[in-house]
């Protein structure tokens, strides 16, 4: 404004003629000393009211959130947003996924959306937002991933030094290859599928350890070493379900350890790709990208395209891609275990029992990144500057952050237990041995615990029954289905131990109906269940729950006998109750 009223005065000649006439010289320098101060006056309101940008320590990159970002089942964002208190969220409309930070500790949250677009731009974004100080920030990818069995369970934390671009490549369709070609899938710029042990020369790769169209990119090296240091001891939390796949990668040492942490690298490709051949691929092409100093472990989809953003924002000197980390945690195996082929496992992992490891991987992610977030905040005043694989004499040590279950859906955080460790939980073998069971015909565990015959027996249709007869059932994460049968006698259900059953009866007018056995009646668990004889039963339970198992006791009256139980075979099924296929042909045997 001070300069349109300098203008104003000498700018115009006829204007300032007539001025000039009218003032003497003390008006003059009356008036010039006004319009100097009024813009010194204004200027310093303008710096006045600009307000600082905040200064952001740590920055940690999730990838998605399935519902909402607090309360219920998690994505990668729920654990984060809670255990480090990011309570003030601000938006980020050119993104996926709000902003939340904490500003008394400087750590900031963000989801990037999946795939290697949303990651880039996401990032990019962010470090271009004026609201923020980002040239010190430490970035931190923290996300799940599928993990190689050859190297590491599911559960487990692998720390990268080099990300691998699966994308970026020559693709001839696998009918039109040359009958001598193992592939049609080769590096660009090339004309034949690897050859084995074939590697690129590291020398082509630019000052930012990048090849010349993105296929590959090396991180800081010593700070992948520092975060695996720091946390490769940290206790990793393991469920049932997870033990009943690893079982199954016979010939796998490493897919069937507990869970660890490790270094390996990562490799991002957009299509999500699943079996033998592609694993074999990927160890390949890593091989290849990294001159046969990298190793395949963990398959995502976006983190080249995150670190690319990061280069560019580095040349601007808006962020400092030497600071930037990833850490990738198996929710699933990147080939089926041995046994099944390819089509058979990912239909298994996309049904209501895939991705065993989900859980733990999520939790992993957070224990292990944590330790990393505390760590760089507890010694800002020396991280700010020094990378702290440099900083010389004492820093300050940080506890463990422990997880504290609140359902068998949702996990939360908390400095003084831990799922792991809060209490003895039986497993299903050391529960069906203490409770000497045995396989049952139609699925799952029992034991026979009473039987009246001390009393008279009374006459049904099929012959003479004691009055009463009653037995354990556990259903457990290597059975979760007590498959469709029919019995003649009424039985009574008690719920006992571990996680909800769900059962499904089929009655003789078509419908159906659902009652869920368990712990908790304000969710709608029931405690007990009679089921009528002559009703169709099946039962499941997740095989992600907190225990690995459900028990139940069943009281049968008349007396239970072997003839006087039908299994049901699906297509006799199907024929009966043609509105409940999808239910039968998972629920049935044939």
């Amino acid at each position: 404004m001070c300069h349109a009223y300098l203008s104003f005065f000498i700018g115009r000649k006829s204007m300032r003629k007539s001025i000039f006439k009218r003032l003497t010289i003390f008006n003059i320098v009356v008036l010039i000393l006004f319009l100097m101060t009024s813009c010194q006056n204004n200027s310093e309101l303008t710096q006045t009211n600009v307000t600082p940008p905040i200064e952001i320590k740590v920055v940690v990159v999730t990838m998605f959130e399935i519902g909402a970002d607090e309360g219920d089942k998690p994505g990668e964002f729920q654990l984060w947003k809670a255990g480090q208190k990011l309570d003030t969220c601000l938006p980020f409309v050119v993104s996926h996924h709000d902003i939340c930070i904490n500003s008394e500790t400087g750590v900031m949250g963000i989801v990037t959306g999946m795939g290697t677009a949303k990651a880039a731009t996401a990032i990019m974004a962010l470090g271009l937002d004026p609201r923020f100080d980002l040239t010190h920030a430490y970035w931190l990818v923290a996300g799940i991933a599928g993990f190689d069995p050859a190297d590491a369970s599911i559960g487990s934390a692998a720390w990268a030094t080099w990300l691998v671009d699966g994308d970026l490549a020559h693709q001839i369709d696998a009918r039109e290859i040359p009958d001598t070609w193992s592939t049609g899938y080769f590096p660009l710029f090339t004309t034949d599928p690897l050859l084995e042990n074939q590697t690129i020369d590291l020398s082509k790769l630019n000052k930012h350890g990048q090849s010349s169209n993105g296929e590959v990119y090396q991180l800081n090296p010593q700070l992948t070493d520092w975060a695996y240091t720091l946390t490769k001891d940290v206790k990793l939390n393991d469920y049932p379900v997870m033990q009943a796949l690893r079982d199954k990668y016979t010939g796998y040492p490493n897919a069937q350890k507990l869970p660890f942490v490790l270094k390996g690298e990562h490799l991002a490709a957009s299509t999500f790709w699943h079996g033998d051949l592609l694993n074999e691929w990927a160890n390949n092409w890593t091989h290849y990208w990294t001159a046969g100093q990298g190793n395949f472990v963990s398959s995502g989809m976006e983190d080249t395209g995150a670190y690319q953003s990061m280069i560019y924002l580095d040349n601007a000197n808006k962020a400092d891609k030497s600071r930037f980390m990833v850490v990738r945690t198996g929710s699933n195996y990147s080939m089926p275990p041995p046994g099944l082929t390819a089509i058979e496992n990912l239909k298994l992992e996309s049904g209501e029992n895939g991705y065993a490891g989900m859980r733990s991987a999520l939790e992993t992610a957070y224990l292990v990144g944590s330790k990393v977030v505390d760590t760089i905040v507890a010694n800002w005043p020396q991280y700010k500057s020094i990378m702290p694989y440099d900083v010389k004499g004492e820093v300050t040590d940080v506890s463990q952050q422990r997880l504290t279950q609140n359902s068998e859906k949702s996990t939360s955080i908390s400095q003084l237990s831990s799922t792991a460790n809060s209490e003895k939980i039986l497993t299903a073998a050391e529960l069906a041995k203490a409770l000497n069971l045995e396989a049952h015909v139609e699925g799952g565990y029992f034991r026979q615990t009473f039987k009246a015959d001390h009393r008279p027996t009374i006459a049904t249709e099929n012959g003479d029954r004691v009055t009463m007869t009653s037995i354990y059932y556990l259903l457990s994460a290597k059975s979760p289905i007590g498959h469709f049968h029919m019995n003649q006698s009424d039985i009574m259900h008690y719920f006992h131990k571990g996680d909800p059953i769900t059962y499904y009866m089929l009655k003789a007018d078509g419908s159906l109906q659902k009652t869920i056995l368990g712990p908790d009646p304000t969710k709608g668990h029931q405690m007990q269940m009679m089921v009528k004889g002559g009703t169709w039963k099946a039962s499941k339970m997740s095989t992600d729950g907190k225990y690995g198992y459900g028990l139940i006791g069943e009281a049968v009256a008349p007396g239970f006998e072997y003839s006087d139980m039908q299994l049901g075979k699906t297509p006799m099924l199907l024929q009966q109750f043609p509105l409940h296929t999808q239910l039968i042909n998972e629920l049935s045997r044939e």
